[in-house]
């Protein structure tokens, strides 16, 4: 005898769930390293990097610093930009200037003293 034929809801939902994710995946097609220039200043105990972001808005930028590296995410239409980058030495983020205009985003920061906390041992 035949075993009738039962529609599996747990199946039809699972597959409209992935129909979901690849439509939400599709927003970015391509990830992509931007041109990234660095310069350290010694006479000026200052770090200055320049990213560029052709076309991405000011709102679309997304910057995270910590003392010893920065991450960066950019997004225009289908295209993100990603960086995540140490930094030479340790940096000041107190001091950090980041300035975003015409797709070249500018950071400039005040290295670090590394004995800025350092304390004076008498001799005997």
């Amino acid at each position: 005898m035949p075993m009738p034929v039962q529609k599996n809801d747990h199946l039809v939902k699972k597959h409209d769930t992935v129909k979901e994710e690849n439509a939400r995946n599709s927003e970015t097609w391509y990830q992509i390293r931007p041109t990234y220039y660095s310069n350290f200043n010694s006479d000026e105990c200052e770090f200055e990097c320049e990213v560029h972001l052709p076309g991405v808005t000011k709102n679309d930028v997304k910057l995270r610093v910590l003392p010893e590296l920065f991450d960066l995410k950019a997004k225009r239409e289908h295209l993100l930009f990603t960086l995540t980058e140490y930094f030479p030495c340790e940096l000041d983020v107190n001091s950090l200037q980041a300035k975003y205009e015409n797709g070249l985003l500018q950071l400039k920061a005040k290295i670090r003293d590394p004995l800025e906390n350092a304390i004076d041992i008498p001799l005997q």
